[in-house]
Parts: C-alpha cells; structure tokens; sequence
C-alpha cells in the first residue's frame, strides 16, 4: 500500500523479465501462469489497472509462444482452433483475476478515504486528527518542539445558512477548508470538527513562536473568509504549550476549545491565547486546564495543576 509508484514499476518489470526468462529456459512443460496472473495483479494493485490488463495479455502471448497448451501452430486446424481457444480463456481469465484486484484496490481506497476525510470539505475528520494527533505529538516531543492548538468557530455562519441557503454554506465551508488547509504547513494537521467548527496543530521550535504562529493563523483565517463575501469572521482559541508539558492531548483539545468560546462569550471575532511554559512544571508534566482566565484577546496562562 505505501510502495511508491515509481519503485513498483521497477519491481514489476524486474519480475516480469525473471519470470519470461525462467519461463523460456523450462519450456512447455512446467506451466508459469500463477506467476504471471501473481505479478498481473500486483501491476493492477500498486500501479495501475491498465498496467495489469497489460501484463496479462502479455502472459497470454508468452504461453502461447512457449506452447504452453501442448499444441503446434503448424498441426492441424482442430489443434489451431484449440489453441486460440485456449488463449482467448486465458486472457478473460486474466482480465477477470485483474478486475477483481483492481476493484479491491480502489473499495479499500475509498473505505479509506472515507475513514479519514470530512466528506463535505475534503480535509481531515475528527477521528482521523485525533488519531494523528498522538502521533504528531510525539514526534514534536522528540524533537523538543513547542506545539500550537487551535480552535477556530465561524462566527456568523448560520446567517449565510438562513440567509443564502444551506449550498450557499456548503461553498462557504468547502473554499474556506481549502484555502486554511494551503494557509498552514503540509506537515501540520487541520480538521474539520463538525458544523463550522475547525481545529488546527502546529509545531513550532518554541513558545515564543507559537505566539506568533497563532496570531498569524487568526490573520491569514479572517482573510479568507473575508474573501468569500459574506458576513463571516473567526473565533479562535489557541493553547501554545512545550510538547514535552502534555500529557493528555485530549485534553489539550478540550482547552483550546474553552479558549475559544472564553471568546464568542466576549465578543467573537478574535484571538485568545494560553501559553504553558511561563512557569516550570512540579512534575515534569501539565494537567491542562479546562478554563482559562478571563483576560480579553490575548492570555497567557502559567501551569495549573
């Protein structure tokens, strides 16, 4: 699943020239058609169905020369109408082994697909950034990177709904998912929650950083929905914390969340955010907190236990 195409190209043309040769050398006696249909279908699973049907009928072709079926080109018509009956039953079988891999492939690609992205928008889901989420986590821990959560609500989305139609929502949420998720890193997680509301994971060298890439997230975010022409605008709550501070990202989640609505009950249309790193941890690690303090716009929070 995870071989890249250009080395599974390799891989089945190195295959396909062993099992021609070694086929060649044997002669009609032992037959090499599992081998043949085996590499077929690995061409249709890891490059293409194209790719498969071709290496199929190429097998057809190879049997046929070797004589594969025990008759002669050159004996009588029964033996030349056996033959191309024979190679006719090959390549439909071929064709059929094929199929059934391809289709496999792509159902497993969609369940997939469907497992990990938001259907409306295209961006990740909710089970899909919570399964990454760990995964990202760690690998900023190792690092010793500093990680920025962000959760962000449209705030006056629901009158683009009553007002224009739920379409007219649709778009809306579809060109905003797709310009916020170029807006950040590739390697960075962005996601959409449910309804209009969107969360975001960034990892930053430090804390200081983080600030920064906070305030910029909120810009870059109201200037695209500024674009979309309706009376739009953003609430986010972000939590910048050391990686090596969390302990539970559930949790983590859960505060930027309460950062975010310590805004829509103050006003909408801004940014809060709690930094983690202003004082050292007793125990090496941060119980986040659920709420943070009510300072307007800009907060930074020391520890909590």
């Amino acid at each position: 699943m995870r071989l890249p195409r250009s080395r599974a190209q390799i891989v089945l043309g190195i295959a396909l020239l062993v099992t021609a040769i070694v086929d060649f050398e044997t002669g009609p006696e032992v037959n090499f058609g599992i081998f043949y249909l085996a590499i077929a279908c690995f061409g249709s699973w890891c490059v293409g169905e194209r790719t498969g049907l071709g290496v199929g009928v190429f097998a057809v072709l190879m049997l046929a020369a070797n004589h594969r079926f025990g008759f002669d080109l050159h004996t009588t018509q029964v033996g030349r109408a056996t033959l191309f009956w024979n190679m006719l039953a090959r390549c439909l079988t071929a064709i059929f082994v094929v199929a059934i891999a391809s289709g496999l492939r792509h159902a497993l690609d969609q369940a997939r697909w469907s497992a990990t992205t938001d259907p409306l928008t295209g961006v990740l889901n909710k089970a899909a950034f919570q399964r990454r989420l760990g995964s990202l986590v760690s690998h900023a821990q190792r690092r010793g990177d500093s990680l920025v959560l962000a959760y962000v609500d449209l705030d006056g989305f629901k009158g683009v709904n009553d007002g224009f139609g739920h379409a007219a929502g649709d778009r809306l949420l579809c060109d905003f998912s797709e310009k916020a998720s170029d807006a950040i890193r590739s390697h960075d997680l962005f996601a959409r929650i449910g309804g209009d509301e969107f969360v975001t994971l960034m990892t930053v060298p430090n804390c200081a950083q983080g600030d920064i890439a906070a305030e910029r997230l909120h810009h870059r975010l109201s200037v695209i929905l500024r674009s979309t022409g309706h009376a739009v605008t953003c609430s986010m709550g972000a939590m910048v914390v050391p990686a090596q501070q969390v302990a539970d990202t559930a949790r983590l989640v859960e505060s930027a969340d309460a950062l975010m609505y310590e805004v829509k009950r103050g006003g909408k249309n801004a940014l809060r955010v709690a930094r983690l790193d202003l004082q050292p941890a007793p125990t090496g690690q941060v119980v986040l907190p659920l709420r943070p303090d009510r300072r307007k716009d800009h907060t930074h929070m020391a520890n909590a236990a």
